[in-house]
């Protein structure tokens, strides 16, 4: 008896919180585009939050009169979050592109060797020599190209990867 008790006041206390929610929404997004920066999914963002807040509202860690307090807050520190996980993201990228970049570098006075590799980037199909052009040569991000080719991220870093691949291969075999 006493457990359904505590299941309605918590579906109560939900609900409260969702009606809540939806009469700020357009206030809440706007703070977030403010808190947030461009690459960051500011509809995500406030779904995180939004689960947060009410899980703290139902456990009565916050009151009805603190909850737009306690929801900016805790909307800054999720875009704040965000910023520095895509910060840290970027720097893993051009580390990785760094390093395939040495990997792949040839001395100043080695022309051989570097017309070899361009010979090799020409020899992949099309859209991995697009993505290893963008990625060695532009210092293009994962993300970036894939918001210009329109493909996900992850299929950006197969091919990149792939096309390393069959590079590495050749060049060994020559």
């Amino acid at each position: 008896m006493l457990s359904g008790f505590f299941q309605r006041r918590e579906s109560r206390l939900r609900r409260e919180c969702e009606a809540w929610f939806c009469a700020v929404r357009h206030r809440l997004l706007a703070y977030a585009r403010q808190q947030a920066d461009d690459m960051t999914d500011v509809e995500l963002l406030l779904a995180e939050v939004t689960q947060r807040v009410t899980e703290a509202f139902c456990s009565e860690r916050v009151d009805g009169e603190g909850l737009l307090p306690y929801t900016l807050k805790a909307l800054k520190h999720a875009a704040t979050r965000a910023r520095v996980k895509h910060a840290r993201r970027l720097d893993a990228e051009s580390r990785y592109c760094r390093e395939e970049s040495e990997r792949l570098s040839t001395t100043p006075g080695d022309d051989g060797r570097l017309q070899e590799l361009r010979r090799l980037v020409r020899a992949l199909p099309e859209e991995e020599a697009a993505v290893v052009l963008l990625r060695i040569w532009d210092e293009r991000s994962f993300a970036d190209m894939a918001r210009e080719l329109g493909i996900p991220e992850s299929t950006v870093r197969r091919r990149y990867a792939a096309a390393l691949d069959r590079i590495r291969i050749r060049m060994n075999q020559s």
